[in-house]
Formats: C-alpha cells, structure tokens, sequence
C-alpha cells in the first residue's frame, strides 16, 4: 500500500530510492521539495488512512521534554522504558483467557540511528526484557531488538508518521488555529488504532 501511494504521487520515480519521512513531508525537504502544501499533507492524510485499514494497535508514549525537571535524565532510555511497559501490558491483554489456544508474542523492530545508539538501547531492552519495565512484568516480548533502516520499512515510515501526528495532536504549543484542526483531522483517522477498553493506549509524562 505505501508502494502505490508512492507511484501515485511521484509515478516517475522509483519507489524504494526514498522514503515516507514526515518531518521532511511537512518540512518541504527531499523528495517534497517541489510539492504545494495541499498535496504534502494529502500524503500524510492517505499515510494515516492506511494505518486505519491495518489490522494493527498503536501504542505510544509522549515525553514533554519541557516539562521534565530531572535534567540529567535520559529522555530516550526512559521513553523507551515507558513504551516497553506499555508493550507488555498490551500482550498481557492480549493474550488474556488464552489458556487453550496458542499464545501471541512480539518482536521490536527499531528504528536505527548509529552502531553505538544501538547497542545502548540494545543492552537496555535486553534488561528489560529479563526484569521487566518495574511496572509490568515481561512474558511475550521476546529475544534481542532488530534494527533497522526506515528507508527499507514501509511499516517503519507509517509508524513515523503516526507518532508525527499523535505529537502534534497534544502539542498544547501549537497555536495555528488551521494546524491545530489539521493535526486533530490526521489523528482522528488513526484513533480506533489506538483505542483499548479502558481508553486510548497512550502514555504523557510528565
């Protein structure tokens, strides 16, 4: 599905020589350079209607990195730490009342940044893994992290472009009346996605 919509906007090119990357789409860089913004945010618009048609969940954690008093915090680690608890709370619902029938586990697929980020979160995740996140206990969450290169994900670039969206959305910031209803259109498309039985999958901290 991102495959056509790539053909559908750019026919001439081929579609594995760039990405979906949302900051360069609403930045008007790369690929975009050359596009209004009424086509720009059409894309993010038919990016956000295809996570909808997916039969997936979207779990998220917003850190509101200005509101953090702890200055010798580290925002990644502990961001990822969040969304790891959020992770395993979500397969424990899942697989809940499944005692006769094959339980579901996951794999983390992450977006890559260099050798030495990596292995960082690596060592983290794998700790999180064997003790939990201290909140959650870990059970179906299972062997080492894969990195990867979002240019060769298209799961990678729609997962951009939700967490993109889902940031603006509570960016209390944003004081453009117009992006405000933009960003607020953009998540309503993706919010069943996000939706458990006790509300919306999503974690703000502070």
């Amino acid at each position: 599905m991102v495959t056509d919509l790539k053909l559908k906007y750019f026919p001439d090119r081929d579609p594995d020589s760039f990405e979906f990357h949302t900051t360069d789409i609403i930045s008007h860089r790369g690929a975009f350079k050359s596009l209004s913004i009424d086509i720009r945010l059409n894309i993010i618009e038919d990016l956000m209607t295809v996570i909808a048609q997916m039969d997936c969940h979207i779990s998220s954690v917003l850190i509101r990195k200005d509101k953090v008093k702890n200055q010798t915090l580290d925002i990644g680690m502990f961001g990822m730490k969040l969304l790891f608890d959020r992770l395993c709370h979500l397969h424990n619902q899942i697989n809940a009342g499944k005692l006769r029938e094959e339980e579901e586990y996951g794999l983390l697929l992450i977006d890559s940044v260099d050798p030495k980020y990596d292995n960082k979160l690596r060592i983290k995740i794998r700790e999180l893994c064997k003790k939990g996140s201290g909140c959650t206990e870990n059970r179906y969450l299972i062997e080492d992290p894969i990195f990867v290169d979002s240019k060769y994900r298209h799961m990678s670039q729609l997962v951009d472009c939700a967490a993109y969206c889902i940031r603006k959305k509570h960016n209390d910031k944003m004081t453009n009346p117009k992006d405000k209803e933009t960003f607020e259109r953009f998540y309503k498309i993706i919010e069943e996605r996000m939706f458990v039985h006790n509300g919306h999958d999503i974690r703000i901290f502070p």
